[in-house]
């Protein structure tokens, strides 16, 4: 009965959405979230949480769908629609990506010119281009390489692990992604001075596969010219209240000079790491850039929204692998 109830409310949220229906009044923006694309039986799948990864045929089916619903925009171009008063599209849609992937370039590039469609890139400035990890693709590879022991040696991991159900398994990718969202709950900082505390390298059972782009691939991404490129901070460090001034307009306004010399072109659209943000860090935002993005879901009111808070629809595989289930995202509802 609620796989039934369940699957009603997806063909109802698919059919009846606003992404499907010509409507009167206010003007509305979908702003697409995505970071990773894999596929399945990449070596990279199975260390990453399951909410990040979306496979190449699926964002395929996504662009093509997109396309159908709405009019594609660049998010700039977009951006200056808005600033100028000029008439914007009914139903628009800009594309994100999160963090600067290499696979972006391996697997989504390729798709993204196939289907001429504009996207946003933002990134992690000063990871770009080095052999940096996300913390939460560290505790999954110590996981994978079964080193419970290692990590239920430290305090900060130890804590974190009571918190989860026991299993014999915990090279699952259910396991590791409540792992990491109790960890979640510490600073960056403090996680990453758990890991190197434990010397963590030393506890894998394999080389962990590239992470991030360096510049020579943003700038393929770039010379596309479908792709914008946006800043992601410098560090990824959360915006909140443990960041310092100092931290605070490092990641937020240095971010915005270091990445436009990279990239030759000025940049005007910031995304929140983790969607964290305090007042300061929304006011240093507000000053600097022209728009940025959150990870707050909600289909976005043109009219009366604040440009430095748009709301994203996160897409992952197992929400959005056919047209109906993606339809049933688009609508804000699921």
């Amino acid at each position: 009965m609620k796989a039934h109830l369940k699957n009603l409310a997806i063909s109802a949220a698919n059919q009846l959405g606003a992404h499907r229906h010509h409507f009167r009044g206010e003007s509305k923006l979908w702003i697409l979230m995505y970071h990773r694309i894999l596929p399945a039986d990449d070596l990279r799948y199975p260390l990453e949480e399951p909410g990040m990864i979306v496979e190449p045929d699926t964002f395929s089916m996504h662009l093509r769908e997109a396309k159908k619903h709405f009019d594609v925009l660049d998010f700039s171009e977009w951006l200056n629609l808005k600033n100028a008063g000029e008439k914007l599209p009914k139903r628009a849609c800009v594309i994100t990506f999160d963090d600067g992937w290499y696979d972006n370039v391996e697997f989504a590039l390729p798709i993204i010119k196939q289907e001429q469609v504009p996207i946003t890139l933002f990134t992690v400035v000063e990871k770009i281009g080095t052999d940096f990890q996300f913390w939460p693709n560290l505790i999954s590879a110590l996981l994978a390489s079964h080193a419970l022991p290692a990590m239920q040696s430290h305090p900060l991991f130890a804590q974190a692990l009571a918190q989860v159900p026991d299993t014999d398994d915990t090279n699952n990718r259910e396991y590791m992604a409540a792992v990491i969202h109790k960890l979640k709950q510490s600073s960056d900082g403090a996680i990453f001075e758990a890991l190197d505390t434990i010397n963590w390298r030393s506890h894998l059972a394999f080389e962990l596969p590239r992470g991030l782009m360096d510049w020579d691939d943003v700038r393929t991404m770039q010379s596309s010219g479908l792709v914008s490129i946006g800043s992601h901070t410098c560090n990824h460090k959360r915006l909140n209240a443990s960041l310092t001034a100092k931290d605070l307009h490092h990641e937020v306004v240095e971010s915005k000079q270091l990445l436009a010399t990279k990239v030759d072109k000025s940049v005007d659209i910031f995304c929140f790491p983790n969607g964290d943000y305090n007042p300061a860090a929304l006011e240093s935002v507000t000053e600097t850039y022209g728009a940025a993005v959150t990870t707050k879901r909600g289909i976005v009111n043109v009219t009366t929204a604040d440009l430095h808070q748009l709301t994203r629809i996160g897409l992952h595989q197992h929400i959005s692998d056919t047209p109906r289930t993606f339809g049933a995202r688009l609508s804000g509802w699921i």
